[in-house]
């Protein structure tokens, strides 16, 4: 009650305000964070596919340039009088080598017409099998090269002749230098033989690649790793305010991005076996969306602040109207129809006031005419309908029917519609609970009549009741729901014969069984079946096949729930033993003679 009284001191314009004010704040959340997560949606979409296309980009680049140096290491194999020298140096590896004269000029003006414009290649060197090394750099490169120094070779020779990409790695056979950059390399054979004359080795100085990828995109801020098929790193550049090189990857990021901070993307070269991965920080990629999401922002808060100031401002000139037809309403609500409210504006809360008036006015014109009225029309509509669903009226429609059956000879459909009026007539005229099992076996056989009109030769019924067993009482409608089940799940192609069959089981109780020859009941089936009928939930679901459903009242569950309800347990429908073809449902209740 506190709470009503402290409410009854805010205004209706206080509150019209604080309202207006919530649903403008409402709105522009809604839309400013669905705007937002769909825009961040969007551009980290796009920030994917910026990545993935940069990276493939430099992929491209990349096996264009690896194609170019492949020319290189191929050279060779065309040139007669490279093979010839190599040949000369085919024997063992020796610690000292003599190189001739013609030999060193004839390589040197080879290899330097192969690195003639190549101002990335730190230098083309050949490694013959004596330990001989022929190079463009007659001072910066040893004479031979040791084995135990140059673990790359094995690398090389387990390619077999196929291309090599190689890591920076420590360089022996330099003067003075101790690491060299990016290297391809190949094991040279002689064609024809296929015997192996050597190495060729080109080695690219430590900034060799940048020059090809520095107008590869415009981030300020990218890093990017190149792996051979070894798994080794042989290329990395991190571009940005430290212009740091050889960066590592964290441990434990993926190449397709694990880290918040960055979006990765990485590609494998078809060509070259190589693998690219490219990462770019997401706040590169998404400079301008925080920038427009702060544009979008401050226009948001503009907007409300303007809005809250109008929302204040006309308050009064809204409130007026509609306080006024509150008053009005109230006079209305204790029954005075006769009042009508001023229209004071030409706005929608005028049009609201005209609308009120007239619905006055009709309520009163309704309660005094137009009211009674519909009322006796609406009951002597009902009492027509009434009057065409009497059953004496479907019995007559039916006899008229069945005479013109009659008339044309046709026997077969004379049969159904007399079938159809005693079924009729055993669910509508007879109220009753109870039935002997004469007329509930009566209602079955021309239950069957009717279906033996439609399925023909695919049903047939055999029926073993005592007569002395069937003026005993029975709940009404019980075996009907079996029979059906059998017509709706146990005929398929063949024919099916159902078998209805009534004895006295413990002296007191009546036994009611239905048996049929159809397609049978699987194990899962009949106990999904029992589940059905025994469960003390108010089972309404179907079960898988439809075995059972529950339609209009009637079903298995809905018998079984009816003679418990009336007699308890243990009475009610149960399973038979199950077979490999048909099924067997029993019908369990006391034994009563119809006297008692």
């Amino acid at each position: 009650m506190a709470m009503i009284g402290r409410e009854r001191y805010l205004s209706i314009r206080a509150k019209f305000i604080i309202l207006f004010i919530f649903l403008i704040l409402t709105a522009f959340m809604i839309i400013g964070t669905s705007t937002y997560v769909k825009y961040s949606a969007y551009t980290d979409k796009s920030s994917k596919e910026s990545a993935l296309q940069l990276v493939d980009q430099m992929r491209i680049t990349m096996d264009r340039y690896v194609k170019e140096l492949e020319r290189i290491t191929l050279a060779p194999l065309y040139d007669e009088n490279v093979l010839q020298i190599l040949n000369r140096h085919i024997g063992s590896r020796q610690q000292s080598v003599y190189l001739a004269t013609d030999e060193e000029l004839k390589m040197n003006l080879f290899i330097s017409s192969l690195a003639f414009d190549r101002s990335e290649v730190e230098s083309i060197m050949f490694f013959a099998n004596d330990g001989s090394i022929f190079s463009n750099l007659d001072n910066s490169v040893k004479k031979s090269w040791d084995p135990s120094t140059n673990e790359w070779m094995e690398a090389v020779r387990r390619a077999n002749g196929a291309l090599a990409i190689l890591p920076p790695q420590p360089a022996e056979y330099y003067v003075g230098q101790s690491v060299a950059g990016l290297s391809l390399a190949r094991l040279i054979r002689q064609p024809g033989t296929n015997q192996a004359l050597g190495f060729i080795k080109v080695d690219l100085k430590a900034h060799g690649l940048d020059q090809i990828f520095s107008s590869i995109g415009n981030h300020q801020n990218f890093m990017l790793e190149i792996i051979n098929l070894q798994g080794e790193q042989v290329y990395s550049v991190q571009r940005g305010a430290a212009e740091q090189r050889a960066f590592p990857l964290p441990d434990g990021v993926p190449a397709d991005g694990g880290n918040d901070a960055f979006i990765s993307s990485s590609v494998v070269s078809d060509y070259s076996g190589l693998r690219l991965t490219g990462r770019i920080p997401i706040a590169d990629l998404q400079k301008d969306a925080r920038e427009l999401i702060r544009f979008i922002a401050f226009v948001a808060i503009g907007a409300v602040v303007f809005a809250i100031a109008l929302a204040t401002v006309t308050s009064d000139r809204l409130v007026k109207p509609i306080l006024h037809l509150q008053k009005k309403m109230r006079l209305v609500q204790k029954g005075s129809f006769k009042e009508r409210a001023e229209v004071t504006t030409g706005d929608e809360i005028g049009t609201l006031t005209e609308v009120f008036n007239m619905m006055v006015g009709e309520i009163d014109r309704l309660v005094n005419e137009v009211y009674e009225l519909g009322l006796r029309e609406r009951e002597a509509v009902i009492s027509t309908l009434q009057k065409q669903m009497n059953p004496h009226f479907l019995y007559n429609t039916l006899e008229s029917i069945n005479m013109k059956a009659i008339e044309g000879d046709n026997w077969e459909l004379s049969d159904i519609i007399t079938s159809l009026g005693k079924l009729l007539r055993y669910t509508v005229d007879r109220e009753e609970r109870f039935v002997t099992l004469h007329d509930e076996i009566q209602f079955v056989e021309s239950y069957l009549q009717i279906q033996s009109f439609r399925l023909g030769e695919r049903l047939r019924t055999v029926i073993h009741i005592d007569a002395a067993l069937q003026s005993g009482l029975v709940p009404k409608l019980i075996l009907q729901p079996l029979v059906e089940n059998v017509i709706e799940h146990a005929i398929g192609h063949d024919a099916v014969t159902v078998t209805i069959t009534g004895k006295v089981a413990d002296s007191d109780d009546l036994l009611l069984i239905v048996q049929d020859d159809g397609i049978g009941i699987g194990d899962e089936q009949a106990a999904r079946i029992e589940r059905l009928l025994y469960s003390p939930a108010d089972m309404k679901r179907e079960m898988p096949g439809g075995f059972g459903k529950v339609r209009h009242g009637f079903g298995l569950r809905n018998v079984h729930q009816r003679i418990r309800l009336l007699y308890g347990e243990p009475y009610g429908v149960c399973m038979g033993r199950p077979a490999a073809h048909g099924a067997e449902f029993q019908i369990r209740v006391p034994f009563r003679w119809g006297e008692n």
